[in-house]
């Protein structure tokens, strides 16, 4: 079961048929599979077939996102700047490189250290 959660702006700020969407990016490390997460509303017609729902609340992840987040406790909050939305996370920003080299994203919730 996934812990995503979206605060009150998130959902507000959501239009009608947009979901949020986390994509996977590839760094390129050598031969490591590592990459890192980035975050965007998106109208559910132009999903990605391959996308999978993380949890009850309108939120999908490329499959690859997906592997890492479904277990983790994420808060989605959106912050508007000007005119635009810019929909944001708890996640540290190194939390894709972290999740590809099995260090713990949030130790507090992992049981390990930093």
């Amino acid at each position: 079961m996934s812990l995503i959660t979206l605060t009150p702006a998130a959902r507000a700020a959501l239009r009608d048929e947009e979901v949020i969407f986390f994509d996977w990016h590839v760094t390129g490390l050598c031969c490591a599979d590592a990459g890192e997460f980035s975050i965007r509303p998106l109208r559910r017609s132009r999903l990605p077939r391959r996308a999978r729902r993380l949890g009850t609340d309108p939120v999908y992840a490329h499959p690859v996102a997906w592997v890492h987040l479904v277990e983790l406790p994420v808060t989605i909050d959106c912050r508007p700047v000007w005119r635009w939305r810019r929909f944001t996370t708890d996640l540290p920003p190194d939390a894709g490189l972290r999740c590809c080299l099995g260090r713990p994203v949030y130790a507090r919730y992992m049981g390990g250290n930093r």
